[in-house]
């Protein structure tokens, strides 16, 4: 089954690499650039989870969530710069599912995603298979010949992405933006040295003893 997401986001950078990022997840991804849209769209179309900012022109995020919880238990998943507690606490008074603040990694909120899509519709989790590798879509479990597999967050995120991305070219800067979060200033090598570590961990060491 392919879920589908609504976006809601004014600022077009972020919007634009959710819905990239996440359609590149497998998600059938549709997107809003304020709440009146979200709320036409919401009317319109069937939805799985709803992702939004707060801070939203005409239709507040707030009146959102207001108006979909009195038609609907979807999940929400509030996307915010406001990282006050006692803003946050209030927000969960409206019945949301999650809170994730700027800025973030497209990784951390592809696994939100997909905890709450495991909570709701309690279907089995996705599994990738590649040759002599087992992924586990979001769940950080990755499995070599049957045996498991110790990678780090970061290992299992870009293979993960590399994986569900079969065929795709990513340029090293694509991929920091995905894993790493669009506010990644480190250097770009740091992607090799991540895939040099998954060849390590997800094949024979006896291919890398020469």
């Amino acid at each position: 089954m392919k879920y589908k997401l609504l976006v809601v986001e004014d600022q077009t950078d972020i919007r634009t690499a959710i819905q990239a990022s996440m359609t590149r997840s497998g998600y059938d991804v549709a997107a809003a650039e304020n709440g009146e849209q979200a709320w036409n769209l919401f009317q319109s179309e069937e939805f799985h989870v709803i992702l939004t900012d707060m801070m939203l022109p005409g239709i507040s995020g707030e009146e959102l969530i207001k108006r979909i919880r009195k038609n609907s238990d979807i999940p929400i998943i509030v996307i915010s710069a406001l990282t006050d507690e006692l803003f946050q606490i209030n927000v969960y008074e409206y019945k949301i599912d999650d809170y994730i603040s700027k800025p973030f990694s497209m990784n951390l909120l592809a696994y939100k995603i997909e905890a709450v899509i495991r909570r709701t519709y309690t279907e089995s989790l996705m599994e990738i298979e590649y040759k002599d590798i087992r992924l586990v879509v979001n769940n950080y479990e990755v499995f070599y010949l049957g045996g498991p597999v110790d990678l780090t967050a970061k290992e299992f995120e870009l293979l993960q992405t590399l994986l569900l991305g079969k065929g795709k070219i990513y340029t090293r800067e694509e991929l920091l933006d995905i894993i790493w979060g669009y506010h990644y200033l480190g250097d770009t090598r740091t992607i090799d040295m991540h895939i040099k570590n998954i060849r390590k961990k997800t094949f024979p060491r006896t291919r890398y003893d020469n």
